[in-house]
């Protein structure tokens, strides 16, 4: 058994880099198990065929993003947290982490099949996945600070959260023909991504989203 934090899924998944920029920005030591989704149980190792999931150093293996980040910040020990101190800041960095993945993120999903994998769209679903995301981010520029972080002055999980779904949203978006959106909803939002680009734990996750690109390309 690894003595090791063990994230199993794809660095193509935004839901594996919110977890696995978490696990970076604590300077947690972890392995790296490739998995993609699929249907089966016990067998995908996930009860709902979903990733990411995470198994600890005594074989427990945790489920949705969520719970994952939940357990990172409770057995976290000397490393950073990802969380305000204050519980209302607390509670607030939670509530900004809703909003990108309940009223952004969610929505802009029912995109993913025809933006990434190929399906083909359905008549209005994109019109309603773009409706719904322009309501979603002006949601999230009525409680975010942007200074310079969604939470102030530090950076938090909900920026880590931030980078994974925003950017993957701005993709299936660009491929609707909507692609200024963003921007235009929130103009804030290109130079906010532009720095967190740049910090080095999700620069670490796009040179890691790269090399797997490569690695599928030179698969085909």
């Amino acid at each position: 058994m690894s003595s090791l934090l063990r994230l199993h899924g794809t660095p193509l998944s935004n839901y594996y880099n919110k977890v696995k920029i978490a696990l970076l920005e604590q300077g947690r030591a972890f392995e790296e198990v490739h998995a993609l989704p699929a249907d089966l149980w016990p067998q995908a190792g996930s009860p709902t065929g979903k990733i990411p999931w995470l198994q600890t150093p005594d074989g427990h293996c945790l489920h949705e993003s969520a719970a994952i980040i939940e357990y990172l910040e409770e057995t976290r020990g000397d490393a950073p947290s990802l969380f305000p101190v204050h519980p209302v800041d607390r509670a607030r960095c939670r509530e900004l982490v809703q909003y990108l993945e309940l009223y952004i993120e969610l929505p802009v999903r029912d995109l993913y099949g025809a933006a990434f994998w190929g399906a083909t769209l359905e008549t209005g679903q994109a019109d309603r996945a773009i409706q719904q995301a322009e309501k979603g981010l002006k949601f999230l520029a009525r409680r975010a600070s942007f200074d310079p972080w969604l939470c102030g002055d530090t950076f938090s999980q909900a920026d880590a959260t931030a980078w994974a779904h925003l950017t993957t949203v701005q993709r299936a978006l660009h491929f609707v023909g909507a692609g200024d959106l963003m921007a235009t909803a929130l103009p804030t939002l290109p130079a906010y991504l532009e720095k967190l680009a740049a910090r080095p734990s999700i620069a670490h996750v796009i040179n890691d989203i790269r090399l797997e690109l490569r690695r599928q390309s030179g698969k085909s």
